[in-house]
């Protein structure tokens, strides 16, 4: 009957760097692959519509305000499915988690309207420590793997001593300046891209 002969043979190192490189494990887990922000967040995060920034009459100190604009990509057409996310102080500069309000707290979370427009009721920010008055804001739209972060600063303060703004150059600090149209009307429109992109902040 035929047989064969069965040794026991060692492999060397270098047999087995062979057949890990030729043969390699396959991993645990695979990497979850990117996605864009949006458009889930219309569902998800406005659920019940805007989230308003003054939400009756029991109001910290400050002046209201409307603040209005639209939303541009880099071709110029408007953006109607985006969404803008607000924080801000009170007209003291006081933040809602030192002196929150039942009325106000400082955020706020509005939808673009179908001709890339959005408005919001708000108190007109003070200044805090050394910055000037301003609202933050993050912006949600499709096609974006980050929101985007920016600011919204007012035409008739003084923003020359604003270290943030200082870090601008000087000739697009315009597009981050709310202008008044009205004695408690401001205009600021964003910009996606383009010649006159707004200034984006990381975060």
């Amino acid at each position: 009957m035929p047989h064969r002969e069965i040794t026991d043979q060692v492999p060397t190192p270098q047999q087995i760097m062979r057949d890990a490189h030729a043969h390699p494990p396959a991993p645990a887990h695979l990497p979850t692959g990117t996605q864009t922000v949006g458009p889930f967040f219309h569902d998800a995060l406005l659920p019940d519509g805007d989230i308003r920034m003054l939400r009756g009459n029991d109001l910290p100190p400050g002046r209201r305000i409307r603040l209005h604009g639209q939303v541009f990509d880099g071709a110029g057409q408007p953006v109607n499915d985006a969404m803008l996310e607000f924080w801000q102080p009170d007209g003291e500069g006081h933040f809602h988690t030192q002196h929150a309000r039942p009325d106000f707290d400082g955020f706020g979370r509005v939808a673009t309207q179908e001709d890339g427009s959005f408005s919001i009721l708000t108190l007109k920010p003070g200044r805090t420590a050394a910055e000037s008055p301003h609202i933050a804001v993050h912006l949600f739209a499709r096609g974006l793997l980050h929101t985007l972060a920016t600011r919204f600063y007012f035409d008739d303060e003084d923003n020359d001593g604003d270290p943030v703004l200082a870090e601008v150059p000087v000739e697009r600090r315009a597009t981050l300046l709310a202008r008044h149209d009205d004695t408690d009307v401001y205009r600021i429109d964003i910009h996606l891209q383009g010649a006159q992109e707004t200034v984006f902040f990381e975060h």
